[in-house]
């Protein structure tokens, strides 16, 4: 773990480096170098500070996929590019919200982010060779107890998304009533080159390797006792407290590391964090951990949204307002209890679409059949409840544009899962509660898959869920994108 911060740290460092670099070659190109006369052309200080904030932003809350492709130089080549996106798309936002971007050439921002990409990758390639050259001199000797039977997959998951800096010996076998032994020997598949992969430019996805397992004459605890072993790992399922507390004493009493897996507490399903609770330290599990930067950049985008569509809604209500009040008569705004995250009540607002009525007229409608939809949800095609108005501001979505202020308040995100009446709320099967976990969104993925073709409630729950289970700030612009689209062509606006 100690390699794998270092390595993180050398990618920050060597980043760092790329963008004065990439940022002098792009000046003297662009403007001509004169020692006497450097910088200008241009508000050079202003500007290479934010390209240093910029890329600071960049690396604290985009973390690059443990699942991508392994191969070293292409995986290099493909982080360096998406950094590099990446940061000129916040530094692109910030030059035209200060008004800077007359004095920044077009010319020089296409030297630099050439310079900076190209940079970026050599020095990101030469620290991963300095860092895995390092590493294979220093992996911890590990040995794991465990109780499971799939053996291979363990040690293939424990050895994924980067922890590189160990190397797995020795299996104890704790399922019988005596703990068996086994040494474990990896063997590397002989189409890769692994003298490519020890230097680093090849990084061998554990995938790939094999392992054999060689029982061994000794018990676990005398092979710890008689060779070179830095940690011991307990990965366990069905073991009893005493035998895995007997088990870390014995480890500890040599000087020994020991970890426990998280997984060992819960199914497979559930993430897990360790954290302070009080003076306790405690496991907390759910479907899924939102980290606090995630949550965080969730927030800031919501505010950002919220402010720019509340200044939309008031814009849309000059003209809206006049003409629901001629129609229907009655209040402009709709305000109704809905079920925010994990139970939550608060007050949805929505420019009225329907008659005044509408409540008691669904209640009779659900008595009659009417639904069309399967399981604890309402929706009827040409619904009666519905004013002429009401048909025209659904179809265009304006009538959503209220729910900005729910935004703001902090009960609705932009993105999220629909929130549903007490009445269908109190229908819910166990496992529809999970859809509840967030904040509930304008918009979601059910909404951007065609919500008027969708009529079994089994299947919205599937999406919300997996719209949670794979939530990033790209994933909500995408879905954002995907409801501009489908309003734009009055897709699933029914």
């Amino acid at each position: 773990m100690k390699l794998m911060f270092t390595k993180r740290l050398g990618t920050f460092f060597s980043n760092i480096v790329a963008i004065v670099v990439a940022f002098l070659i792009a000046y003297t190109f662009r403007f001509g170098w004169e020692p006497e006369d450097t910088f200008r052309n241009i508000n050079d200080a202003l500007v290479l500070s934010y390209l240093l904030f910029c890329y600071v932003a960049v690396f604290m809350f985009y973390k690059s996929s443990g699942v991508t492709s392994r191969r070293g130089i292409l995986r290099i080549f493909k982080e360096s590019f998406i950094n590099t996106l990446f940061v000129a798309a916040l530094f692109a936002t910030i030059v035209y919200m200060t008004h800077i971007s007359d004095s920044i050439p077009r010319l020089f921002f296409g030297y630099f982010f050439g310079f900076y990409f190209g940079f970026s990758f050599v020095l990101s390639t030469l620290v991963n060779f300095v860092m895995r050259s390092i590493q294979a001199h220093h992996k911890r000797q590990t040995v794991i107890f465990t109780d499971r039977k799939d053996r291979k997959v363990l040690i293939k998951n424990l050895l994924k998304n980067g922890a590189d800096d160990f190397e797995v010996i020795g299996l104890a076998d704790l399922s019988g009533k005596t703990d068996v032994f086994y040494r474990v020997e990896t063997e590397v598949p002989e189409e890769l080159n692994t003298k490519a992969a020890e230097a680093g430019f090849v990084s061998i996805d554990p995938e790939v390797l094999e392992y054999k397992f060689k029982k061994d004459e000794n018990d676990p605890i005398s092979f710890l006792k008689n060779h070179n072993v830095d940690l011991a790992i307990i990965a366990v399922d069905h073991l009893d407290k005493d035998r895995i507390r007997n088990t870390i004493d014995l480890v500890g009493e040599m000087g020994i590391e020991s970890m426990m897996t998280l997984d060992s507490f819960a199914a497979d399903t559930f993430d897990s964090k360790m954290e302070d609770f009080g003076t306790l330290e405690v496991v907390r599990f759910a479907p899924r951990i939102f980290s606090e930067a995630e949550l965080f950049v969730k927030r800031v985008f919501d505010i950002v949204g919220g402010l720019v569509g509340c200044i939309i809604c008031l814009i849309i209500g000059i003209f809206v307002a006049p003409l629901i009040l001629i129609e229907d008569g009655g209040p402009v705004i709709f305000k109704q209890k809905r079920v925010g995250k994990n139970g939550k009540y608060f007050n949805m607002y929505k420019f009225r679409s329907m008659y005044n009525d509408a409540e008691e007229r669904r209640k009779k409608l659900m008595k009659s059949g009417k639904n069309e939809m399967d399981g604890a949800m309402f929706k009827m095609k040409d619904d009666p409840r519905i004013t002429k108005v009401g048909k025209f501001i659904r179809k265009t979505s304006l009538d959503e544009f209220p729910q900005f202020f729910n935004v703001l308040k902090g009960d609705m995100s932009l993105v999220g899962t629909r929130p549903p009446m007490i009445d269908e709320y109190q229908q819910y099967s166990i496992h529809h509660k999970r859809r509840l976990s967030i904040k509930p969104g304008i918009t979601g993925l059910w909404q951007t898959s065609g919500r008027s073709e969708i009529t079994d409630f089994e299947e919205v729950v599937r999406l919300d869920c997996y719209y949670i289970d794979h939530y990033s700030v790209a994933f909500d612009i995408k879905i954002l994108l995907m409801t501009v689209v489908a309003v734009i062509t009055g897709k699933g606006s029914e």
